[in-house]
């Protein structure tokens, strides 16, 4: 199924607000999803206080202020909605707005739900779903206001239902659910609202639980890569590691790891500052990304200016190609800072493994570079992982 475009940006920009608390698109939200209720209960209510078929159904007294109750909601959704709809596009935070609003939203629920019985119709859950779809979009110490009042409403109700002080569902004249069919009114009004409530409810949790997977993905993607490089991180890198030499422990197929460190990093930072000392790491992400078989091998930063590469079912000799390649590439690269030219070098340790011990391996590799600062820079020394010891 193809998506219009203009509902696909739409529902991109609505996920971009997400992201943010307080904001006007926030406020216009839950207006807009309010108003349809309001105006259904208006109705509803409105049309048995005019029809005595359907108002005998009701204490006529209670229904009056329920439908005026309504009628200020209505007004003050729709005035929320007037005033947010041309300033949507602000990013700037609207706190007052959104406290006020949730906190009208969750009380005047909460109130419909004791007048109407939440135990037998579908208020408790209409409550619910303004709190889920008010939590969506601001914090939960925006909702705690209205939470603590709506709670004790509800709590004060309940006792006074239970000491006979109150009548459990105080406008209605007899209860919705009585073991009987449903009289003709209550069977219209609760297939209206269940069903609202139902439609809502499933398109707005379908909407934020594929904004929250997504956003999980993208957290996901910052716990595994290196923000500066785009490669994976040390601790991806020793996870995957582990997993290809435990896969090389059945299958006895060699595998060489690959330690890269630039020569003199700190002289570049000393000279031309931190920001061109991260271009320089960020330039050879991209040299080592382009060198490696994709995506069969796995290069990482390890740390600072170490960089590390898995090459799996790859021998020593064709690994030392691969490093002879990469040291070549940056020593090519010319950095620039301030109208200052510089080169800079990589020191290179390589280790061939097939035991199935990838530590080992890295422990080796990391030996050799060490030998290759030792003995001048900017070379690549390689061994065998089993020679290492």
């Amino acid at each position: 199924m193809t998506w219009p475009p203009r509902l696909l940006r739409g529902l991109d920009w609505l996920e971009e607000q997400l992201k943010l608390r307080y904001t006007t698109a926030g406020c216009l939200f839950i207006a807009a999803v309010a108003l349809p209720f309001v105006l259904v209960l208006f109705v509803m209510d409105a049309y048995a206080l005019l029809d005595p078929a359907a108002g005998r159904f009701y204490q006529p007294a209670l229904l009056r202020y329920v439908v005026v109750q309504e009628a200020v909601s209505l007004l003050l959704y729709l005035g929320i909605f007037a005033w947010c709809l041309p300033r949507f596009r602000s990013s700037q935070p609207r706190p007052g707005l959104a406290l006020a609003l949730i906190t009208y939203l969750l009380v005047a629920s909460a109130n419909l739900g004791i007048l109407y019985g939440h135990k037998d119709t579908p208020m408790t859950l209409v409550f619910l779903a303004s709190f889920v779809l008010a939590r969506s979009w601001f914090p939960l110490r925006l909702l705690l206001p209205g939470l603590v009042i709506s709670a004790l409403m509800v709590t004060a109700a309940e006792v006074a239902i239970s000491r006979g002080a109150l009548r459990y569902a105080p406008l209605l004249a007899e209860p919705v659910m009585t073991g009987q069919p449903l009289a003709w009114w209550w069977d219209i009004w609760m297939r209206v609202l269940f069903d609202m409530v139902v439609v809502f409810f499933a398109a707005a949790m379908f909407f934020i639980f594929g904004h929250m997977e997504r956003r999980n993905r993208e957290l996901e993607e910052l716990t595994r890569f290196d923000t500066l490089t785009g490669l994976l991180n040390r601790g991806s890198f020793m996870s995957l590691l582990e997993e290809e030499f435990s896969k090389q422990l059945r299958t006895r197929r060699v595998a060489c790891v690959m330690m890269c460190d630039v020569d003199d990093f700190k002289r570049i930072n000393d000279s031309f500052g931190h920001p061109v000392g991260d271009a320089v790491l960020s330039r050879l992400g991209s040299i080592l990304g382009d060198a490696v078989r994709q995506p069969v091998d796995v290069p990482a930063r390890f740390g600072g200016e170490e960089f590390v590469i898995l090459l799996p079912e790859t021998g020593l000799e064709a690994a030392r190609h691969v490093a002879e390649r990469i040291r070549a590439r940056l020593a090519e690269a010319e950095f620039e800072s301030e109208g200052r030219r510089f080169r800079i070098t990589l020191s290179i340790g390589l280790a061939e493994a097939s035991d199935g011990d990838g530590e080992k391996a890295l422990r080796a590799a990391d030996a050799c570079l060490y030998r290759a600062k030792g003995e001048g820079r900017d070379r690549v020394v390689s061994t065998l992982a089993a020679d290492a010891g």
